[in-house]
């Protein structure tokens, strides 16, 4: 039988095991009054091309690295897309309109698409992916990196190539030019 004194010296070395791990919600989103833009986010193309059936949009496969402490405030594309983590962890917000989250399961077929509700916050731990099909509206949006190391991301883009490719957006959605 274990006695009180080793179950507490337990727990209190499972504590500490876990806040040194890097972890989920290391980092914060954004601030509110942040500057409009990105901070910390480097892209590389990887590929793209012109779908014959795509009604004139390109579609692009790219690679996100985020620094410890990046974000993108608000904004908005004139695209669907979708963003897998591939390391690391990415915390994720819709302020409006409709996104799904989709978890791994390790290899195989991942979890259902589930909606992920107007200001709800959620992390994207590797092979967890977020999908957005865009709206007239657009789906106002904000992204950052959950952990205190690098986040690695795998983003495609179906995009209308005579739009802007990203608008940051006020509190009110307004755009900010």
């Amino acid at each position: 039988m274990l006695s009180r004194r080793m179950v507490v010296t337990f727990a209190l070395i499972s504590l500490l095991v876990s806040l040194k791990t890097p972890g989920v919600l290391a980092q914060e989103p954004p601030p509110a009054d942040a500057t409009p833009g990105a901070s910390g986010v480097s892209v590389a193309v990887l590929s793209g091309l012109d779908p014959a059936r795509a009604g004139g949009q390109g579609l692009e496969m790219r690679e996100f690295t985020w620094a410890p402490g990046a974000y993108v405030t608000p904004h908005t594309h004139p695209a669907a897309f979708i963003i897998c983590t591939q390391s690391g962890a990415l915390g994720f917000s819709i302020q409006s309109g409709a996104a799904v989250v989709t978890r791994s399961t390790g290899i195989g077929t991942p979890t259902a698409a589930e909606p992920l509700a107007v200001g709800d916050e959620v992390v994207l731990e590797p092979r967890d992916c977020v999908a957005v099909d865009q709206s007239d509206d657009g789906t106002i949006h904000t992204a950052w990196n959950a952990s205190d190391a690098q986040t690695i991301t795998i983003e495609t883009y179906l995009f209308d190539r005579d739009l802007p490719g990203r608008t940051f957006v006020d509190a009110q959605g307004t755009p900010i030019p």
